[in-house]
């Protein structure tokens, strides 16, 4: 018991306390400073995520100098490349490896210096020499139109078009005794595809140059203080670039009928197989004539029709053995005409209703 009191005297004597409780914070001071030391990693993680740039692809596009007024030429004095953020970039900004197929074009509003110059930003260029602008091996050729046929004067260069013809089929030698009306003879076909329209009047452009689109220039007539502002946009004809076999197709279909122009989309070029429409396919059956349209008589003289019976031949000689069962078997009186003689062919059952004959053209 002596020991025992002598060893809890020194445990809580305040030396033995005091160097307890120092143990004790000291581990406490370790745990914290290892906790503070994760999450200032960790901070320093976060800060440096979230402080890091992206990088973003840059691309070279051609700026002005200086400021620009509307037809300054673009030329390598005037203008200089600038690196710009891809993201940063119109659609139609032109980009600085284009710029050797822009030179000589004119500005058709200003531009500020520093500012990239867009393709909404030139004029058109003129063709003054329509042979320099024909790639090889092709040939241009013209073809005259009406404001219908010029899809209401809103066709321009560069556009892609198909070419229907509308003529006259020949007629049969059943249309001809049946006396076929002649405009049930006319047919639409499809004459030509996927065309490009080298020229709308006299306007024409160079359509061999990818590098440029003149669909997203402004024209020359359409531009405040352009050389060409006021000039009349209604056009009578348009320019075809065809090869040589295209061409004499064209002059063959011109004397034949007259040609109709439909408009493509300007990123349609799937092939068409049209077969050819005539007016006839259009017409209601019994305006057709022909073979499904009855029965016709001929009495009396050649070529005079009499009647039209919608019946089937073999339904009238059904008809005529039925009207002679019915006379029990009577050889029939002699008519005062000849009657007209129908063509032996099977007989239908079912059918009971007499025939009517017709005699010296009355009924």
């Amino acid at each position: 018991m002596a020991i025992n009191s002598k060893l809890a005297a020194r445990l809580t004597s305040p030396l033995a306390l005091l160097l307890f409780a120092t143990l004790i914070a000291a581990g406490v001071a370790a745990l914290a400073h290892h906790y503070l030391k994760k999450r200032e990693e960790t901070m320093r993680a976060e800060l440096a995520a979230s402080s890091r740039v992206k990088v973003t692809p840059k691309v070279h596009v051609v700026v002005p100098n200086a400021d620009t007024e509307p037809g300054t030429v673009l030329n390598g004095a005037r203008f200089v490349s600038r690196p710009v953020d891809d993201d940063l970039v119109y659609p139609d900004t032109l980009l600085a490896k284009d710029f050797p197929s822009a030179q000589g074009l004119r500005l058709a509003r200003p531009v500020l210096r520093g500012r990239p110059v867009r393709m909404s930003d030139l004029q058109q260029p003129e063709v003054d020499d329509v042979a320099a602008v024909l790639p090889h091996g092709t040939r241009a050729m013209t073809i005259d139109i009406d404001n219908l046929n010029s899809i209401a004067q809103t066709l321009r260069p560069n556009h892609r078009v198909d070419i229907f013809l509308i003529s006259r089929a020949p007629k049969s030698q059943h249309e001809r005794q049946q006396g076929q009306d002649d405009k049930a003879l006319e047919q639409a076909s499809l004459f030509m595809q996927d065309m490009v329209v080298l020229a709308t009047g006299r306007e024409f452009q160079d359509v061999s140059n990818p590098a440029l689109d003149p669909s997203r220039m402004a024209r020359a007539g359409e531009v405040e203080g352009g050389a060409d502002t006021g000039r009349e946009r209604s056009f009578d004809s348009v320019t075809l670039l065809v090869k040589p076999q295209e061409a004499a197709k064209l002059m063959v279909g011109q004397r034949m009928g007259t040609f109709r122009v439909v408009l493509r989309g300007r990123n349609d070029r799937d092939a068409l197989a049209l077969r050819t429409l005539r007016a006839r396919d259009l017409m209601p059956a019994a305006a057709r004539g022909g073979r499904d349209a009855g029965i016709e008589f001929i009495v009396g003289g050649r070529g005079n029709l009499v009647a039209r019976m919608d019946l089937l031949p073999s339904q009238i000689q059904a008809l005529q053995a039925a009207g002679e069962q019915g006379r029990g078997g009577l050889p029939a009186p002699a008519p005062e005409a000849p009657a007209v003689q129908l063509p032996p062919v099977p007989v239908p059952a079912g059918v009971t209703e007499p025939v009517p004959s017709l005699r010296g053209g009355g009924f």
